[in-house]
């Protein structure tokens, strides 16, 4: 699938690319208020940050907490895999580069992480279907494009609900037991058996967390449309309001989960390009605007990259052990 991400991924750009006047792009481009800018920045790290400490929550909950700094050292880290795989699949390396860290162990790690992840799942989708009516209510969304929206949403939904029952809830052990037997899959599902028991002693503890999961995973939804305000004034984009950017961030994010490119690399793009020239935004300005969010949101999860580097020969083995 590789070839055809990258193909797909270039393609959408080159046809966002088509559709503008490539001088005048350069030219704002090189008008960037860049004070500005390294203050959205600012709020582009703190947006990590929040999510870095909902995580630190969560394995507090279940006695393997790390020191803080690493465990922020360690979501950047997953943030940035993330950044460069499908569906934004690199993050559940996070719990390997925990172990490689602290020797957090690793069944701690990916229940928290998990944790994290199913309310950060239904939080998105909560955030992107109310910016769907509003958008709706506001300009004319083709079907294709509210479909494709809509399939995004069910994903993050879809999400939300497997981790939930993953971790939080006994239901479906005995149906996963039977179908443990099937022959082929069985033993995917035998592997998600032996996870879901490694949990169990931990649930509780977890569940307690959840109050602050919640708030953290919020915060980090308002810094990050906070973030894109002072991007768009860094840019002299003035169409878009605070509330249309902080619903688009999420809206648009639910492309990045979309298997079919790396983090939604084009699509998440010609999204916000689509909804900010349709409130009446110049593409010539959108579009360095939707490939500024993507350069940023690389940049500051670079943060991450030193403990990649230093956890890099365990990390590898380990992946491929598990």
């Amino acid at each position: 699938m590789v070839p055809v991400q990258v193909a797909v991924s270039f393609l959408i750009l080159y046809l966002l690319f088509r559709s503008v006047n490539l001088d005048e792009t350069i030219q704002i481009l090189s008008q960037v208020n860049v004070p500005v800018l390294l203050f959205s920045v600012v709020f582009f790290i703190l947006s990590s940050l929040a999510i870095g400490f909902g995580l630190h929550s969560a394995l507090k909950a279940s006695d393997a907490a790390p020191p803080f700094r690493t465990t922020q050292l360690a979501n950047f880290g997953g943030q940035l895999l993330s950044d460069i795989t499908p569906a934004k699949s690199g993050y559940f390396a996070t719990p390997v580069l925990l172990n490689q860290l602290k020797a957090v162990p690793l069944e701690k790690g990916f229940m928290s992480v998990m944790s994290v992840g199913a309310i950060n799942f239904f939080i998105k989708a909560a955030f992107s279907a109310t910016a769907l009516l509003y958008f709706l209510n506001r300009i004319a969304v083709d079907a294709t494009m509210t479909n494709a929206m809509l399939v995004g949403i069910s994903l993050l939904i879809a999400c939300g609900v497997g981790l939930t029952v993953l971790v939080w809830t006994n239901y479906f052990a005995g149906l996963l037991l039977k179908l443990a037997k099937l022959p082929l899959v069985g033993k995917l599902i035998k592997k998600l058996c032996d996870i879901r028991a490694m949990f169990s002693k931990d649930k509780a503890g977890i569940r307690k967390s959840a109050k602050v999961i919640v708030v953290s995973v919020i915060a980090s939804v308002v810094f990050s449309g906070i973030s894109l305000f002072i991007l768009a004034q860094s840019i002299g984009l003035t169409q878009p309001t605070f509330q249309d950017l902080l619903l688009m961030g999420p809206l648009t994010a639910v492309f990045m989960y979309v298997p079919v490119t790396f983090a939604g690399l084009g699509l998440q793009e010609a999204a916000y390009v689509f909804l900010l020239t349709n409130i009446g935004a110049p593409i010539e300005v959108a579009l360095p605007f939707a490939l500024l969010i993507r350069i940023l949101a690389i940049t500051t999860d670079l943060i991450g990259l030193p403990p990649l580097i230093k956890t890099s020969t365990g990390l590898f083995k380990k992946l491929d052990k598990k």
